[in-house]
């Protein structure tokens, strides 16, 4: 390929990455704001604590399905390719996403309706278990020397254009009367997902395979069984992988999802005042991601997780402050610092920090598997634990040194692994 050719080839790999990860997060990031604010009463029957508990309860199975799809596509990944599993993601992910606009709810058919939400979240879990590290790993893999952090962040930053569309759509809808919004109105997110995910296979169709990974088929280096071969080879590598998402995962499922539920039933902010707020700080990740990831190529990347780290831990504590004033040019301050700042310098790098921990010919496997056990231990259970943290003992405090254990974790994860960014 010339090198007129290769330039181009990247920039469509990093766009059709890119689009891919905004759908997928898209729809998996609409479970989570519904858990907060309609799930409860909707398909448990209650607005009470208990319920919202349940409602978290689901959230977090769909973590728990991750690293099933992370060993799953994983395995294909490092098999066949990258771009095969991108594809059939993101079409797994578009149709459970869309048939949650259709379930029947507690009142029409009582204990189904919570079960067959549990079905389709497993299936979310499932498949978003194997994107990001297929989408991260096709830029990172085609990156060029020494910005490997910055290619990795690009189709990372879908995640907060994800969750721009799924925050901005949702707080439209939110507008409406609460009779229609809860009738019917919270079902239009989640059935637009059937033209996103036709967009998202359009903008992957033409995703050309890395040439790390035909480096390894043409030289007959594909192992038959990726994931255990990585877990009787590099064993460590895989446990600092769950470590180093560990902060990210509380930090920012609290912010965007017990956050979201605490306000609103605790404080009595409106929850269009949150959404809007999340969204605007969502809307400003879409560049931070990137320029941390850009910064991590420049001074190393555990140089700049462990800035993260540090500023997230100062400011958990006057994150709550915040949003107990009640004043929304505060609460818009307090969520503008917590995702962009805090929570994006630790995630900026993140994707090309855990893809140098692993060979190529078992890099799928590695990445995927790690981290969506550190999703499923870690990211689903954040809600679930905070709410039962602060109901349990009336205070915000244990929520908060919820964080910090957190940050240290993370901390000793990227601490016990050498520095790769110049690698």
């Amino acid at each position: 390929m010339s090198q007129h050719q290769q330039p181009a080839k990247q920039r469509r790999t990093m766009i059709a990455s890119t689009v891919g990860t905004v759908m997928e997060w898209y729809d998996f990031n609409l479970y989570g704001l519904a858990s907060a604010l309609v799930f409860g009463p909707l398909f448990f029957g209650s607005s009470s604590t208990g319920a919202t508990l349940a409602s978290f309860a689901t959230f977090a199975v769909g973590f728990a399905a991750r690293p099933i799809g992370g060993i799953f596509f994983g395995h294909l990944g490092d098999r066949v390719g990258r771009k095969h599993v991108l594809l059939i993601t993101m079409l797994a992910m578009g149709i459970a996403t869309a048939l949650v606009g259709v379930l029947p709810t507690h009142a029409t058919v009582g204990i189904w309706a919570p079960i067959l939400l549990i079905v389709l979240r497993i299936a979310q879990g499932i498949a978003v278990g194997g994107e990001f590290a297929g989408a991260t790993l096709l830029t990172v893999e085609n990156a060029p020397p020494g910005r490997r952090g910055l290619y990795g962040a690009i189709p990372a930053m879908g995640t907060g254009a994800g969750f721009v569309l799924a925050s901005a759509v949702f707080g439209l809808i939110s507008l409406l009367p609460e009779d229609a919004f809860l009738s019917w109105g919270w079902r239009i997110p989640f059935l637009l997902s059937f033209g996103l995910v036709i967009f998202g296979i359009w903008a992957r169709r033409s995703i050309e395979e890395t040439p790390v990974f035909s480096e390894v088929q043409e030289q007959g280096e594909k192992v038959r069984f990726p994931l255990l071969h990585t877990l009787r080879t590099q064993p460590g590598a895989v446990v600092r992988t769950m470590g180093i998402t560990v902060s990210g995962f509380v930090w920012g499922y609290l912010i965007q999802a017990f956050a979201l539920s605490y306000a609103t039933n605790e404080l009595d902010i409106p929850k269009s005042t949150l959404l809007w707020a999340i969204a605007l700080a969502a809307t400003l990740e879409i560049g931070a991601i990137p320029l941390w990831g850009h910064v991590s190529d420049k001074i190393g990347r555990r140089r700049m997780v462990a800035i993260g780290l540090a500023t997230t831990a100062l400011f958990v504590f006057p994150f709550f402050e915040l949003l107990e004033t009640r004043s929304t040019p505060l609460i818009f301050l307090a969520f503008v610092i917590a995702m962009p700042l805090c929570k994006d310098m630790v995630f900026g790098p993140q994707a090309a920090l855990v893809a140098e921990q692993f060979d190529a010919k078992v890099r799928f496997s590695g990445v995927s598997t790690g981290r969506e056990i550190g999703g499923a231990l870690f990211g689903g259970t954040a809600p679930f634990i905070g709410t039962a943290l602060q109901s349990a003992t009336g205070s915000i405090v244990p929520v908060a040194l919820y964080v910090l254990a957190a940050c240290a974790l993370t901390l000793i994860a990227v601490f016990t692994g050498r520095e790769t960014a110049r690698d």
